[in-house]
């Protein structure tokens, strides 16, 4: 059902929705290789960060680089324009309660069992809701971008130390353990991020990343038609084997990896979640006709959402890496709860 990737041979303009001084990347923005395939075009987005756009926003296209493996949207938004539509988003959509969050279980669970681990930083910390939930056993600092949610943060007692993950690189301080989880897919380039967050951790220390897998069987089916991808926050895309290639790069150990479902769900929610993404990979103009009838049935007023993938929370399509930097180890293994329902690898 999924058509082939095709190889970039030009540097043609693909139809935008909207200019905002965009620019089409030709190399990868990783590694640099002119090895690349499109995958396919990404759906146009209509809201960001939870506020809804005055105009569309284009989607572009899904770009794999055969080299490392790097997945990014392309052409992209310049910095300057991400960053005023992340301050311009609405606060509660990075909103979650702990037990939502099977991410920040397992993270919570390796810290807990390691009685080395006395510092963390959470880069793209929001609101501090999971250094909160964390404890106060620990020095906890923070990095955010929205002014709304550092102060947030701060009012939780987490030390604000950077509103912009530049200030990685002019840190004084280094931490035991970097967290960034649900935050490499909102930078331009990767693996000069985990570069950054390797700076900010201690020799031996270790750094957890979590986000999605384009590795992942649902992912590999849909393509750039993939509910993940169609956020548009959502700029780059990695997995397993781009981990691997970069961590080799960077001179980084990978000590554990594992996916997880974002929201896991019951048999029968999975169920549907899953058919309907296959019939809008088959059928995606009669799904979005099916959507405008029903709505019209129901008396409520079209949405251009009706015109995106349906959401696949329920599939077990995120990735979480634990890196540790080179160095004197400290006195652990990395163990993962298995009651959390994760898959594990080393």
């Amino acid at each position: 059902m999924r058509g082939p990737a095709t190889d970039i041979d030009d540097t043609r303009t693909p139809n935008n929705s909207r200019n905002l001084g965009i620019k089409i990347k030709m190399t990868c923005p990783d590694c640099d290789s002119a090895d690349l395939s499109r995958i396919g075009a990404i759906p146009d987005a209509f809201e960001f960060a939870g506020t809804k756009l005055e105009s569309p926003l284009a989607g572009g296209s899904l770009i794999r680089c055969n080299t490392c493996c790097l997945h990014w949207r392309s052409p992209q938004p310049e910095k300057a324009e991400l960053d005023a539509l992340y301050r311009r988003g609405d606060t509660g959509s990075w909103q979650y309660h702990p037990v939502k969050r099977l991410d920040w279980q397992i993270t919570t669970s390796i810290l807990r069992k390691n009685h080395g681990i006395t510092s963390v930083l959470d880069v793209g910390c929001f609101d501090g809701r999971f250094l909160d939930h964390l404890g106060a056993d620990y020095h906890r600092a923070g990095i955010e971008v929205h002014p709304l949610a550092a102060e947030q943060a701060a009012s939780k007692g987490i030390q604000i130390i950077g509103n912009d993950f530049s200030d990685l690189d002019t840190l004084s301080t280094q931490f035991d353990v970097v967290v960034a989880m649900d935050v490499i897919e909102h930078v331009s380039n990767p693996r000069k991020f985990l570069e950054s967050l390797a700076k900010a951790t201690r020799l031996g220390g270790l750094i957890i990343v979590s986000t999605g897998n384009t590795a992942a069987w649902p992912w590999r089916l849909m393509g750039s038609m993939y509910w993940y991808c169609r956020i548009a926050e959502h700029i780059s895309f990695i997995n397993p084997r781009w981990c691997k290639y970069t961590a080799r790069n960077l001179g980084l150990a990978i000590e554990n990896s594992i996916t997880f479902s974002h929201e896991p769900s019951m048999t029968l929610p999975a169920f549907i979640q899953a058919t309907a993404n296959m019939f809008y990979r088959c059928f995606p103009n009669l799904a979005h006709n099916l959507r405008r009838g029903y709505a019209r049935c129901k008396g409520t007023p079209y949405r251009h959402t009706f015109l995106t993938p349906p959401h696949w929370r329920s599939a077990k399509d995120h990735l979480l890496v634990v890196f540790e930097r080179s160095g004197m180890t400290l006195p652990f293994r990395i163990v993962a709860d298995e009651k959390l329902g994760a898959s594990q690898s080393v």
